[in-house]
């Protein structure tokens, strides 16, 4: 009789922690929430979203530019009765805005909202500077000497550091609980197997009153159940080279390594994450910076939106898109007579935008 193979316990511990919506709880955590972080990080994601979310959308100039899986396109097309050019355009370029933001607002997280923090020290986020240094030393090469610098950089998959005390916070930074692929995580682990004692020494060296580092991967939204489980990857194959768990009772999901004693290495997810950003040392003391973010991002959408005149220019290139797919037909009488028999309007439309998929140009 088969049995059930038994859970790892370190995954196992991983997975436990639930995130259960609770309205007492978070109207608790609003009284540590203030006015004056809101309108600082909201001032700053403001000026962000004006200027970039219309590079979004902008830079796609015709059809070629919305060419997206030709077969799921016209399953949904198909699905949601898209046969009307209006109401398939508006589809493509929502699509295309999502899946854009989706890749870029990571970056626009970081860029205005990681470094207001943490809450009570006089050292913010800072992009490391040695990768900064790294990156300079790659100003003036061509393409192909950049890729192959970047094969041995060392300090490619930090985003963040700060100082606190005795330690110093690196943090590598996804936008989200699936955002991490297998080929990341492969890249990530080599990373920090290869790169933790030099980490250790460059910032001994730039900074002697440290003595230890914490390395945290960090999602910006989800919870411990929600993620595809690929960041769990990394801490198990860390456990065989060169780490182990540091206190699975007190410290579930902490490894240290095993040589120095003075890397720690573990995750943050979703409300944990913005906990950690808020108060690296002690983050259960900024367990509400999550509805700090999310209440300056919806003040800043309603400043950046008006501000880069968003509206009247998605219209633009809603009628822009429209009037290109209304101009993809085949004249009726030019189709063999079994295409012309068993294939209404609504059906060559969706072939015809499908089609849009196999060429350059002339669509």
């Amino acid at each position: 009789m088969a049995t059930r193979a038994t859970a790892n316990p370190f995954t196992a511990a991983l997975k436990s922690r639930t995130h259960r919506f609770n309205v007492q709880e978070i109207v608790g955590l609003f009284a540590s929430v203030t006015e004056e972080r809101v309108e600082t990080l909201a001032r700053a994601l403001a000026g962000y979203i004006s200027t970039n979310l219309p590079l979004a959308f902008e830079r796609r100039a015709g059809l070629a530019d919305y060419r997206t899986n030709p077969y799921v396109l016209m399953t949904s097309a198909s699905v949601m009765r898209l046969d009307d050019p209006r109401a398939f355009g508006s589809f493509l370029f929502n699509s295309k805005l999502y899946m854009g933001l989706e890749t870029s607002f990571g970056k626009s997280i970081e860029a205005a909202f990681v470094g207001q923090y943490p809450l009570v020290s006089a050292n913010k986020w800072i992009e490391a500077p040695e990768k900064r240094a790294e990156f300079d030393a790659l100003i003036g090469l061509s393409n192909e000497e950049k890729a192959q610098r970047r094969v041995d950089s060392v300090w490619r998959e930090i985003d963040k550091s700060v100082v606190i005390g005795p330690r110093r916070y690196l943090t590598s930074i996804k936008s989200g609980p699936n955002t991490i692929n297998d080929t990341q995580v492969q890249g990530m682990t080599r990373a920090i197997i290869d790169n933790h004692r030099g980490w250790l020494q460059q910032t001994r060296a730039t900074y002697p009153e440290v003595r230890e580092i914490d390395v945290v991967l960090g999602l910006t939204y989800g919870t411990d159940c929600t993620t595809n489980n690929k960041e769990n990857q990394i801490l198990v194959k860390l456990l065989q080279n060169g780490f182990e768990e540091e206190d699975r009772a007190r410290k579930p999901g902490v490894l240290i390594d095993t040589a120095t004693r003075s890397v720690r290495v573990y995750r943050c997810i979703g409300r944990e994450f913005w906990a950690f950003i808020g108060q690296p040392d002690n983050p259960r003391a900024a367990d509400f910076v999550f509805l700090e973010v999310l209440l300056a991002l919806a003040k800043a959408l309603a400043v950046g939106i008006e501000t880069a005149d968003l509206e009247t220019r998605i219209n633009a290139k809603l009628q822009q898109l429209a009037v290109a797919l209304g101009q993809l037909a085949f004249p009726r009488n030019s189709l063999p007579v079994w295409i012309r028999e068993d294939f209404n309007d609504s059906q060559l439309f969706w072939f015809a935008t499908a089609m849009t998929a196999f060429f350059d140009e002339g669509i």
